[in-house]
């Protein structure tokens, strides 16, 4: 990491250049949340027309300042903030924060004067958080910077939080102090035009106080660095994403606010489980989640118990366990025997567990001891419906002092009035209004670490083919044949003809039975065109079905450039391979069920390139018709070992060709012991 982030973050001094004298200001509420925040370093108040602001001494210029400020943070408008931003660099500044906004999300004119300023802090070696932001906190007692102008100081704690939208930081803020998150350091990205999502993470990865990491990202810049980065944070730290853009309106509105360049969505989500990030849907998933992983350990398995009150919400968490992909945990008898010797007798004590309406607060306590001791829970979920013979926060004092051996998140079904109060109780767990709730924080919990376990595997190594053709263009069937193969892809046996004529000879090499292909630039669907056609058995049907085929085309106005001669392989499953270039996150490496019908289907996983062997088999479990891998209909199961390679090695030629535009590999021909590409098509671009 630059020493210049750690200025950035744990600056000993900061100049306010364009401070107003007004309180009511936004810059005048940053140098007061500066003082309300007990800040201990020294601060420079810049300003030509103040002599003193807040009991500061005001200087009139950056130069004017007797020393160097570590971080200069520009409030000034925007048509004076590249002389400001040159002002401070002039002085040696090596940290600067661009409060101001009306850059590239405003236009191309604020684009241009953007890549000057970039240009600048990048020739001097500096870095720069904004434009278009709020500003950064750092809670550590040690540093205690507040520097934002939000109307919420954030509460301390163990999550880090970086966001591209300064008003959405502002609510997260308020939310948190609701729920009782803490922060340990936020930083608003604005445009990222310098400091990106990727320098955040390495500055939250090297903070000893940051427990988990909540993200709200617009965009995704650096992809590959992000990547990078974000794999080696996720194996230490939970990371948790809320990407805004997953619907054309989101995305188009997303870029018009930071002028960011949106991605696919499929892509990004590609991105963030080879990043070993877990993605939320809500703001509130992402606050729930986040308070969760802050002061729940990880359970280490997805065997659940729940304790309740009530039947009802005890058979909802039962679904939603289910939902989520955790398991209800069998209690073993020992466990079951504890329980009945505290509880009536008319109380339910396999799981879930229902104590019944009549239980007591040391009832609730005793039932999270006995049950988080069976070795055959991970975690508990305890849920209090009002319980008609104790005030519900006697409950929770009751839950805070167990001696739980697993960890456990209480639920609470209660007046509104008591989630304030239940914030004051020591050593409780976060409390979640509803088992669903609860249930989602847990799995959120498990995916960070099988995502964490997936992320660490390390990428296949880029592959460039010597076959590779110096053109642009759909690439004619022998060249993307022979460049696929070379790639390390098992393909048909196949030959290529010109002539009618030549057909014969070609086919005894090849040998029966064959498929017959015409190719051509306007030649694409096949099946279409009638351009195909399969188990051809001897030398009279061939001639016969290339003279058919050859009128048929003629009828459409179609001239074949020549034939393609593949031997027939029946009783393969059809899958797709295939690469495209997404313009913000590069190539990516697609598989899915194949064949005529995957337009229809839309069954496909994606993966940015190049990806792992363990990236490629969770692709495979991605597919919702996975089961046709497997034994099906008396038939073996296919070669998931082959199968996997070849999405390894498509995706180490994606990454190793950046030429490479468009490839189609339809049908891949999966067997019990192989797997054979049949149709390929290749486009490349820029060659």
């Amino acid at each position: 990491m630059r020493a210049e982030l750690s200025l950035l973050f744990s600056p000993r001094s900061v100049a306010l250049v364009g401070v107003s004298s007004r309180a009511d200001s936004l810059s005048g509420r940053l140098l007061a949340n500066l003082k309300r925040a007990g800040y201990g370093g020294k601060i420079f108040p810049i300003n030509p027309k103040a002599q003193e602001i807040a009991g500061l001494p005001c200087f009139p210029s950056m130069s004017a300042l007797p020393g160097v400020p570590d971080v200069s943070i520009i409030m000034v408008p925007r048509d004076a903030a590249l002389p400001a931003v040159e002002e401070s660099l002039a002085k040696g500044v090596k940290a600067l924060v661009l409060i101001t906004a009306g850059f590239r999300e405003g236009g191309e004119e604020g684009a241009r004067l953007e890549r000057a300023i970039v240009a600048r802090v990048r020739e001097a070696g500096a870095v720069m958080l904004g434009p278009n932001c709020m500003g950064l906190v750092n809670t550590d007692p040690q540093v205690r910077l507040d520097a934002t102008f939000s109307p919420v100081p954030p509460r301390s704690g163990g999550v880090a939080f970086a966001s591209h939208s300064g008003a959405l930081g502002v609510a997260m803020f308020e939310q948190a102090l609701e729920v009782g998150l803490g922060i340990s350091l936020f930083v608003s990205l604005g445009n990222s035009a310098v400091v990106t999502t990727a320098d955040a993470l390495e500055v939250f990865a090297r903070d000893p106080r940051t427990r988990a990491v909540m993200l709200y990202l617009e965009a995704i810049e650096e992809p590959e660095r992000f990547l990078a980065v974000a794999r080696k944070l996720s194996a230490e730290k939970p990371v948790l994403v809320l990407k805004a853009g997953r619907t054309p309106a989101g995305q188009k509105a997303a870029s018009s606010h930071t002028g960011a360049l949106a991605a696919q969505d499929r892509a990004v989500d590609a991105l963030l489980k080879q990043a070993g990030c877990v993605r939320a849907e809500s703001l509130r998933q992402l606050l729930d989640w986040a308070r969760t992983c802050e002061r729940v350990p990880a359970p280490r398995g997805g065997r659940v118990a729940v304790v309740s009150n009530a039947g009802g919400p005890a058979i909802a968490a039962c679904d939603a366990l289910a939902a989520r992909g955790l398991e209800l945990a069998p209690l073993s008898p020992g466990t079951q025997e504890a329980l009945r010797g505290f509880l009536p007798a008319e109380a339910a004590v396999g799981n879930p567990v229902d104590m019944l309406p009549s239980a007591r607060p040391e009832d609730f306590q005793k039932a999270l001891e006995v049950v988080s001791a069976d070795p055959g829970v991970d975690a508990v979920v305890t849920i209090t419906v009002t319980p008609p013979l104790a005030p519900p926060l006697e409950v929770a004092r009751a839950l805070a002092q167990a001696k739980a051996e697993r960890p456990f998140l209480p639920v609470f079904m209660t007046s509104p009035e008591f989630y304030a109060r239940a914030l004051e109780v020591p050593n409780l767990p976060p409390v979640y209004r509803f088992p669903e709730e609860a249930v989602e924080a847990l799995s959120a919990q498990r995916r960070a670490l099988k995502a964490a376990a997936l992320a660490s595997a390390a990428p296949a190594a880029p592959f460039r083919p010597a076959s590779l053709p110096q053109r642009s263009g759909f690439l004619p069937p022998h060249e993307a044949l022979t460049l696929i193969a070379e790639a390390g892809i098992p393909v048909a046996p196949w030959a290529t003809v010109r002539t009618l004529q030549e057909l014969p000879e070609t086919a005894e090499k090849v040998g029966f039975p064959l498929v017959l292909k015409a190719f051509g630039q306007a030649i694409v669907h096949k099946t279409e065109l009638s351009a195909v056609a399969l188990n051809i058995q001897n030398q009279e049907l061939l001639q016969a079905e290339a003279q058919r085929m050859s009128q048929r085309l003629a009828g459409q106005g179609l001239s074949p450039e020549g034939f393609l001669l593949q031997r027939f392989l029946p009783g393969g499953r059809e899958l797709i391979l295939g690469v495209s270039r997404d313009p913000a996150l590069g190539p990516l490496v697609l598989c899915g069920l194949g064949g005529i019908a995957v337009e229809v289907w839309q069954d496909v996983a994606l993966r940015v390139a190049p990806c792992s062997s363990q990236d490629a088999e969770a692709m495979l479990e991605e597919l919702k018709g996975k089961g046709l891998l497997g034994s099906f209909r008396g038939q073996p199961p296919v070669d998931r070992k082959a199968l996997v390679e070849a999405i390894v090695r498509l995706s180490a030629l994606a990454s190793g060709v950046p030429e490479l535009a468009e490839c189609d590999i339809n049908p891949l021909l999966a067997f019990p012991g192989g797997v054979v590409a049949v149709d390929v098509r290749v486009r490349l671009e820029g060659a």
